[in-house]
C-alpha cells in the first residue's frame, strides 16, 4: 500500500473525534456583515416575544468601534422599546440584519435614547453609536410595552393657567391682609396654592430653596396671569407688590424649573419700605446713604493702594472721595478662596458709574480704568457663588487700587 493511501482516511477520523459542540456551535450573528452579539445569552434567549424580563446588555464604544446586538421576534407583529443609558451621549438604530434602518434616536430623555418601534417576525440589529466622546460605555435594553422600562421621562414642571377649577391648597385661614406673613411647603412638583386679599396690600411672594430653582406664576380668581417670576434672588423667586396687590382671590402656582428632589418654601408678607431698601443695600443693587447708619469701609486712596475685604456672602460697602479728575483701576482677588468677584461702583447721586465681573477667563473682577469726576464714591463687592447670604463664612478677598490722575 502507497504512502498516500495510507494516509488519506486521517481527516476523518480528525474530524470524527472533534467534540460534538464544536461541531454544531451556531454561527456568529452578523450585522450589516460586521460582527455581532446577542443581546441574551445565544438565539433562544435573545428573543424578545417570548422573554420573561428585559433584554439588557453593556456595549462598549471605541474610536474605531460601533457594536452591534442582535435580537429575535417571533410569531406576529410585536410592538417594542429599544432604549440606551450613558453617563456619556449614546444614540442608537435599530436595523435588519442587511443593515437597511428601521428607526434611530439621540436624546429621548435627556443625552439618553429611546426607539419604540413595532416590528414583524425575524431578527433585528441594534447598533449604538456616541456622540462626542468616542469611548463610552452604555447598557443597552429591549423591553416590551408591559415591561419596566430603563428611562424614567421626567416630571413635568410646566405650570398651567390656575382656574377655578384647578386643585389647590389654601395658604392661610381668610384673607391675609391681617395675617402676614404666611408661609407653607411644597415639593419638587407643580402645586397651586390660594389665597385672599380684603383689600390692597403691599405684599412681597417668595419661593426659596436650597436644592431646587423655583418658579412661579400669579393668577388672578379666574385664572388670568398677573405676573411671574424666576430667579430674582439667585435662583430664587420673588414677586413684589410694592403699590399694592388689589383685594380679590388669587392662585399662586410654583414649581421647579427642572424636576429633583427639594422643598420650596413658599411665603406672602407685607413689603416693608425699610426691610425692602436694606435688602437691596444687603445685595449690592442699591448704594446706601452716604450719611446713612449702613456700615460702610472709608478707602483714603491717596494712603491705601490695596485692603482686604471680609466677605460673608452680603454686598460689603466701601467708600472714598476724590479731590480732583482721576482714572482710577480697582481689582478684586478671590478665586483661590472661591470667591467670584464683582465690583459696582456708586456715584454720590446713587448712579452706577462703573461695574465689573470675570476678568480674563477668571472670577476675578478688575473694574475700569474708569475717569471719575471729584467727588464722593461708593463701591459693592459682591460673591456672585453667594448672593445675600447673611452668616456665610467669611472669605478674605484683596483689592488693589490703581489711581492716575493728571499733572498740569
Amino acid at each position: 500500500m502507497s504512502l498516500m493511501s495510507r494516509l488519506a482516511p486521517l481527516p476523518l477520523l480528525l474530524l470524527a473525534a472533534l467534540p460534538a459542540q464544536a461541531q454544531d456551535a451556531p454561527a456568529q450573528p452578523q450585522c450589516s456583515g460586521q460582527p455581532a452579539t446577542w443581546l441574551g445569552d445565544d438565539p433562544d434567549a435573545s428573543d424578545i416575544t417570548a422573554a420573561g424580563a428585559a433584554l439588557s446588555r453593556q456595549m462598549t464604544t471605541t474610536a474605531g468601534t460601533n457594536p452591534y446586538a442582535m435580537f429575535r421576534v417571533t410569531g406576529d407583529m410585536q410592538p417594542l422599546r429599544l432604549e440606551a443609558m450613558s453617563d456619556g451621549d449614546p444614540s442608537i438604530r435599530l436595523e435588519t440584519p442587511d443593515g437597511d434602518l428601521l428607526a434611530e434616536n439621540d436624546d429621548a430623555v435627556g443625552l439618553n435614547s429611546r426607539i419604540e418601534q413595532s416590528v414583524g417576525p425575524g431578527d433585528y440589529c441594534v447598533r449604538l453609536i456616541p456622540v462626542g466622546d468616542p469611548d463610552m460605555t452604555a447598557t443597552v435594553q429591549l423591553t416590551r410595552p408591559d415591561m419596566p422600562a430603563l428611562l424614567v421621562d421626567p416630571v413635568d414642571t410646566t405650570i398651567a393657567a390656575c382656574t377655578p377649577e384647578t386643585p389647590a391648597e389654601t395658604l392661610g385661614q381668610g384673607p391675609l391682609n391681617a395675617a402676614l406673613p404666611v408661609e407653607a411647603q411644597t415639593d419638587g412638583t407643580v402645586r397651586y396654592l390660594r389665597f385672599a386679599l380684603d383689600g390692597s396690600a403691599s405684599v412681597t411672594l417668595r419661593a426659596v430653596s436650597d436644592g431646587l430653582d423655583p418658579n412661579m406664576i400669579l393668577f388672578d380668581g379666574s385664572g388670568t396671569q398677573i405676573a411671574a417670576n424666576d430667579d430674582a434672588d439667585g435662583l430664587n423667586a420673588r414677586l413684589d407688590f410694592p403699590s399694592g396687590l388689589a383685594g380679590g382671590d388669587y392662585c399662586l402656582g410654583v414649581a421647579p424649573i427642572s424636576s429633583g428632589e427639594g422643598t420650596i418654601t413658599v411665603s406672602v408678607e407685607a413689603l416693608d419700605r425699610d426691610s425692602y431698601l436694606r435688602t437691596a443695600w444687603r445685595k449690592g443693587e442699591l448704594a446706601p446713604p452716604k450719611d446713612g447708619d449702613y456700615p460702610m469701609q472709608a478707602i483714603d486712596l491717596a494712603a491705601d493702594r490695596e485692603t482686604v475685604v471680609l466677605q460673608d456672602g452680603t454686598a460689603q460697602w466701601l467708600t472714598f472721595t476724590l479731590d480732583r479728575e482721576t482714572a482710577l483701576i480697582v481689582s478684586a482677588y478671590g478665586e483661590l478662596v472661591g470667591v467670584d468677584a464683582k465690583l459696582a461702583l456708586f456715584s454720590r447721586d446713587g448712579a452706577v458709574v462703573a461695574q465689573a465681573d470675570d476678568r480674563d477667563g477668571s472670577v476675578d473682577a478688575r473694574l475700569g480704568p474708569v475717569v471719575l469726576e471729584p467727588g464722593e464714591y461708593r463701591m459693592a463687592l459682591t460673591d456672585v457663588n453667594r448672593p445675600d447670604q447673611p452668616g456665610a463664612p467669611i472669605r478674605p478677598v484683596g483689592l488693589v487700587f490703581e489711581r492716575f490722575e493728571r499733572v498740569d
